[in-house]
């Protein structure tokens, strides 16, 4: 989608991206030197009666076809057959500099982006951004900031946008070694050039385009969820959605997390006409940018078998963060039912296999329980809902 305030490239950044400022120096050398034949040429093999022998457009003529091997006209004086040699060869050095420094210019570009494909495929347990969005580079950064052990060479933003909108991103120095893959994100292909076997999380953003309804762009969204998830059943998938419709079928899917900015904005919009000042308390909730957020922290062995209340004394006088709940069956689906099944085979009580299975079957992951009662048991794979200053 266009921005009509986004940052446009300037001319100085266009000349110099695309190589046309170096090109157009070496070309105006080689008019200049043009120039030189001309007043040259006229002086030393004059015309009759003073008149100018040759116009500018035979002089260039002549320096351009001779140098491709053609003659045009001829010079009759010693002086001027002398200055023509000498200045044709320069031109032949123009020329040649002009085709050699676009060739490399070319070819660097294209090696630039085989490099830079190679060392996206060499990437492990990276972040996978799809899609664009006119404020991208806003959440790129905020990804970073709360991910500290993060850089942005550890993320790969894959969209179909031009260049100079990529490019524009890592002008700013802590975007500066993010990588770029230009594809379309449906397309297996685009994945696996991203390592994508390989990432530890996927962000699937539902761009607008003009002219694409929302259900189109869900489409490609849920497109992309499946091709993931084939490719790396163990990566942490977020995807964000438009549609009840979608948000549906990628829950059914068990999409690690299922964005649907839709049901937080009802949300928000129908509490804050009951509850004055709603809005700014659910923006304070999220990230007022003072560092107090809602977190998920995993909890340590150390807690299992102990006491939501244990757990909530520790980290109100410990940390000073308030915990408001637990997150139960924490983690990626896949491997979360294999480590039960794991488990469930060491047993040889069958009773216990069987209640082990019926558990896999109806697991639900990631299931938020807000202020559960203070003698409720931590267990394996649960984490700490909390809310306070971002846990590094």
């Amino acid at each position: 989608m266009n921005n009509k305030n986004e940052k446009k490239i300037s001319l100085k950044e266009f000349l110099k991206k695309y190589h046309i400022f170096t090109t157009l120096v070496i070309i105006g050398i080689y008019l200049l030197l043009v120039v030189v034949l001309y007043f040259i040429l006229n002086a030393t093999d004059p015309g009759e009666n003073g008149n100018i022998k040759y116009s500018f457009i035979d002089v260039f003529l002549f320096n351009f076809l001779t140098v491709a091997g053609n003659d045009y006209v001829y010079v009759e004086t010693i002086p001027g057959k002398i200055i023509g040699i000498l200045l044709l060869l320069f031109s032949m050095f123009g020329f040649s500099a002009i085709t050699g420094y676009l060739s490399s210019a070319f070819v660097e570009r294209k090696l630039s982006t085989k490099r830079g494909l190679k060392k996206m495929q060499n990437l492990k347990n990276h972040i996978i951004i799809c899609g664009w969005k006119s404020d991208i580079k806003v959440l790129i950064k905020a990804i970073l900031r709360k991910n500290k052990n993060l850089t942005s060479e550890s993320i790969i933003l894959i969209n179909n946008q031009e260049d100079n909108k990529n490019e524009l991103l890592k002008e700013d120095n802590e975007l500066k070694d993010l990588n770029i893959l230009k594809g379309d994100f449906t397309e297996e292909q685009t994945l696996l050039n991203a390592n994508a076997k390989k990432a530890s999380k996927v962000l699937i953003l539902g761009e607008s385009q003009e002219g694409i309804d929302d259900e189109l762009i869900d489409s490609r969204v849920f497109v992309s969820v499946l091709m993931f998830r084939n490719l790396n059943p163990l990566c942490h998938i977020c995807a964000e959605v438009k549609t009840e419709r979608y948000k549906k079928y990628l829950e059914a899917q068990n999409c690690a997390e299922v964005i649907y900015t839709e049901e937080y904005t009802r949300y928000i919009l129908s509490t804050s006409t009951n509850y004055s000042g709603m809005s700014k308390v659910m923006s304070s909730f999220l990230d007022n940018g003072d560092g107090n957020a809602v977190q998920i922290d995993p909890i340590e062995e150390k807690w299992y078998g102990k006491t939501y209340k244990e757990l909530f004394d520790y980290y109100k006088k410990e940390m000073g963060i308030l915990v408001i709940g637990i997150l139960e069956n924490m983690g990626v689906e896949r491997e979360l039912k294999h480590q039960i099944l794991s488990e469930a085979q060491k047993s040889t009580n069958y009773a216990s296999i069987i209640q082990k299975l019926k558990t896999v079957k109806d697991l639900e992951m990631n299931y938020p329980h807000l202020n559960p009662d203070d003698d409720t048991i931590i267990t394996k794979n649960m984490g700490a809902i909390v809310i306070g200053k971002e846990i590094a």
